[in-house]
C-alpha cells in the first residue's frame, strides 16, 4: 500500500486473505485519505472530493463545497468592510486615520521624484450654505466637492475629507510649485461647477492651501515630518481664508 496521507490517493490493494482483513484494510487506506482530506480543508484547501463509502462521500464532498462558499463569502465581506472602515461615509472618501497610515506607508517608500505636495482645502462659508439650504444641501455640497478631487486627482494621489469641511490631498512626486498649480486648478473648476439642488445653482467656493515634503534627504521622523507639513500648509489655508477667501497660498519647501 502507498502512503495515503502523503497524496491522499485510494491506491490500496488488498492481498491478504479473508474479507474481514481485507475489508478492515480498505477501512483502514478509506480513514487516511479522509486524515488527509480533513489537512487539507484545515489548510484553505477545497478543490478534493472523496470518493468512497457512499453516502457518506456524498455527505462529506457536499459539506466541503458548502465550506468553500461561506469561507468565500466571509473573504469578500472581511474585504469589503476593511475597505469601509477605512471611508468616509459621507463622501467615500479616505477617513482621516487610513490617510495618515497610507501617507505613512508613501513616506517609508517614497516616489523616484523625491517631493510629495501636500493640499488643504476648506469650503468657504459653509456655515452659511447649511442654514440658508439645510444640512442636507452641506452634505451635498461635501460629496460634490469629493467628486471634483477624485475627477481631477491621479491614481496614486492621495485625496481625504480632514473633517467637517476641510478636505487634505497628498500628491506623491510633485513639488511645490506643480502642487501650486494642481490646487489652483481645483480651486478653478469648484467656481466653475456649482451643486445643482433642488432647482437651484448652488455657487462654490474654497480656499487651499499648499505644502511640500523633500523625500530626498533622510527622513529619521516621517510621522513628524509629515505633521510638520500639514500644519504650513493648513497655515497657508488660514492665510488664504484671512486675505480674501477663494484663493491659493503657497508655503516655502519644507525640507525633511
Amino acid at each position: 500500500m502507498t502512503d495515503a496521507l502523503g497524496r491522499g490517493e485510494l491506491t490500496y490493494n488488498c492481498n491478504e486473505r479473508g474479507y474481514v482483513i481485507g475489508s478492515l484494510k480498505a477501512l483502514q487506506a478509506n480513514l487516511r485519505h479522509l486524515t488527509w482530506q480533513a489537512r487539507c480543508i484545515a489548510k484553505g484547501e477545497y478543490q478534493h472530493r472523496a470518493n468512497f463509502l457512499g453516502d457518506f462521500s456524498t455527505a462529506f464532498n457536499t459539506m466541503v463545497e458548502e465550506l468553500d462558499k461561506s469561507v468565500s463569502k466571509l473573504t469578500r465581506l472581511s474585504s469589503r468592510y476593511k475597505e469601509m472602515s477605512c471611508r468616509d461615509s459621507l463622501t467615500g472618501l479616505l477617513n482621516r486615520r487610513a490617510f495618515i497610515s497610507r501617507a505613512m506607508d508613501m513616506l517609508k517608500d517614497p516616489p523616484d521624484q523625491g517631493q510629495a505636495a501636500v493640499i488643504m482645502a476648506d469650503i468657504d462659508y459653509f456655515k452659511k450654505i447649511n442654514d440658508t439650504w439645510g444640512h442636507a444641501c452641506g452634505d451635498a455640497v461635501l460629496r460634490h466637492m469629493a467628486q471634483i478631487f477624485l475627477s481631477q486627482l491621479r491614481e496614486d494621489d492621495l485625496c481625504c475629507r480632514y473633517g467637517g469641511e476641510e478636505f487634505i490631498l497628498l500628491l506623491p512626486g510633485m513639488g511645490l510649485q506643480p502642487g501650486y498649480s494642481v490646487a489652483e486648478r481645483l480651486r478653478r473648476h469648484i467656481c466653475a461647477e456649482p451643486l445643482a439642488y433642488e432647482g437651484h445653482d448652488i455657487a462654490i467656493t474654497a480656499s487651499l492651501g499648499v505644502s511640500c515634503i523633500d523625500l530626498n534627504g533622510p527622513l529619521p521622523d516621517s510621522a513628524s515630518v509629515f505633521e510638520m507639513t500639514v500644519k504650513e500648509a493648513d497655515s497657508c489655508l488660514y492665510r488664504a481664508k484671512k486675505t480674501g477667501r477663494n484663493r491659493v497660498v503657497c508655503s516655502e519647501m519644507h525640507q525633511a
